[in-house]
């Protein structure tokens, strides 16, 4: 029987967390209690809030957003909007970026590997099946976009039309955002998930180039299927397929 060790790291997702992620999570407010390196967690961005007008006819002001994501620091990923659990992530970093003719709020979050079930839920946002988010906040006043009222005082009704022109809400005096959600279906349409804007391409499927390359092995490991790569110095590289 021929035998033979492979040493090397099973590399599972197309985007790797850096040390400048640690470094913004261990900058919250309510830091992790153990110092964090990159292998230890998985990171995606958050198409989470802008400035369009959302399902219910509210609107965040452009000018707003650099504070609302600033208020989305630290704050907890939770699913469906369930405040009975503690949550599935947490929020960091992001920048306010222009998508088209909208202005975007984008974080960060991030949740250990460690986690039972962090495999599982990285499956799930990175194929597509939890693809819409939602935010919710606290804010102090809903101004009438046609009197610049209170929406409480006046007499118009948001989503009616009034001399052609649509009536909404702006958002104003945001204090606080109490989480994240991922949800079925968002308030705001086009929210969503992305890799890092820096992340660099997943590594070729197995069955693009393994009859081109007979270093190229199968491997199982704990009931995940890898594609591996024999190196002449003996380690060995591989990807989930």
């Amino acid at each position: 029987m021929l035998s033979q060790c492979l040493t090397g790291s099973l590399i599972r997702d197309p985007y790797k967390a850096r040390k400048k992620d640690v470094a913004e999570i261990h900058g919250l407010g309510n830091p992790p209690i153990v110092k964090l390196r990159p292998e230890d967690i998985n990171v995606r961005r958050c198409r989470l809030a802008s400035d369009s007008i959302d399902s219910r006819f509210g609107r965040f002001r452009t000018e707003d957003l650099p504070h609302l994501l600033k208020l989305v620091q630290g704050a907890p990923v939770l699913i469906g909007h369930d405040r009975r659990s503690l949550g599935v992530a947490k929020f960091y970093g992001g920048t306010v970026e222009e998508r088209g003719d909208t202005t975007w709020i984008i974080p960060k979050f991030y949740w250990p590997r460690d986690h039972s079930q962090a495999e599982d839920l990285r499956i799930m946002i990175d194929g597509g099946v939890y693809n819409e988010a939602s935010v919710a906040f606290v804010y102090d006043r809903p101004t009438c976009s046609i009197c610049g009222q209170d929406l409480r005082n006046c007499s118009h009704w948001p989503g009616k039309k009034y001399e052609g022109e649509l009536c909404f809400f702006w958002y104003d005096g945001v204090e606080r955002v109490t989480e994240g959600s991922l949800v079925f279906r968002g308030a705001t349409a086009g929210t969503g998930f992305e890799l890092d804007e820096k992340s660099k391409s997943s590594p070729p499927l197995l069955s693009d180039c393994e009859n081109r390359n007979p270093r190229l092995f199968r491997i199982k490991h704990k009931g995940r299927h890898y594609a591996g790569e024999l190196h002449p110095a003996g380690n060995t590289t591989a990807s989930r397929q």
